[in-house]
């Protein structure tokens, strides 16, 4: 039986690390598998899977849209998002579509900051992307209704907030242009962007402007330390950076391929922090 992510490019991932790991620790004879997947091959690929004693399967960028066509069944949670991240495969190539994004961002943030409802103040998401929509989503599920929508491309934007409200019509979502007016009673923010990313523009942001004591998550994870994050540390805001949300929605997948439940632990926090400073 083999599991994997399928991508394009693929080659940085850290899910075999991950996998690995829980693989050695339940005495599972498996192997997780990188399958870098050009888009005319997709269909082929997927067909295969079965045939190819492929059990499970991570779906990354660019095809967690994509592939939501070939599943028979997708869950609620994905459907909502629009986006599959974890394939099951089930007898006679059955194939049923699954989210963990959200479940991996609320329980990283929960289990990091345990009191994070009790904040008073607006919640702001830097992104409209994939991650975005997990992340705003799973702030709706536990009814946190007062959320800013910060995007250079505002249609994007306006699109993710109306699919939200279809979903959840009591939710104040709003769209600002000005990250730095958004910021403004904020408590929370998420930064869903590829900015402040190794390679990528620097965040321009003001955080003085949020409230005290405020929250700054960034899912960023490379570098792990964001200039985001050391601005937040000097304001004496809880900093929490994006591998948790990596590590949390992992081992719901795990656990629904091979029925064995899995924790996130110091210890595969370190081994993945060790492969990055390796990077």
């Amino acid at each position: 039986m083999l599991t994997g992510i399928i991508g394009n490019p693929i080659s940085h991932s850290l899910s075999p690390i991950i996998h690995s790991h829980w693989m050695r620790q339940h005495s599972i004879k498996s192997s997780y598998n990188i399958y870098q997947v050009e888009k005319d091959e997709l269909t082929n690929f997927i067909k295969q899977l079965y045939n190819n004693n492929i059990k499970g399967l991570n779906v990354t960028i660019p095809y967690k849209r994509d592939i939501m066509p070939y599943l028979n069944e997708i869950d609620e949670e994905a459907s909502a998002l629009g986006a599959v991240n974890t394939i099951k495969v089930g007898e006679n190539n059955k194939l049923y579509g699954f989210n963990t994004d959200a479940y991996g961002f609320m329980k990283h943030l929960t289990n990091s900051v345990t009191n994070w409802k009790e904040k008073k103040g607006a919640i702001v998401v830097i992104g409209a992307g994939g991650a975005s929509r997990a992340v705003v989503w799973s702030f709706l599920k536990e009814k946190k209704y007062d959320i800013r929508i910060i995007n250079r491309n505002e249609e994007r934007a306006r699109i993710l907030i109306n699919d939200m409200k279809k979903l959840f019509p009591q939710a104040n979502i709003i769209f600002n242009n000005d990250i730095n007016h958004a910021l403004i009673n904020a408590s929370l923010l998420v930064n869903c962007s590829s900015l402040g990313m190794i390679g990528q523009p620097k965040l321009k942001i003001n955080l003085e402007l949020m409230n005290r004591n405020s929250i700054v998550y960034d899912i960023v994870y490379s570098p792990l330390r964001t200039e985001l994050l050391k601005k937040a540390k000097d304001l004496n805001f809880v900093a929490v950076d994006g591998l948790g949300m990596l590590l949390n929605q992992a081992a719901p997948a795990f656990e629904m391929w091979f029925n064995k439940k899995v924790i996130v632990n110091e210890l595969l926090r370190k081994k993945v922090v060790a492969h990055l400073e390796r990077i």
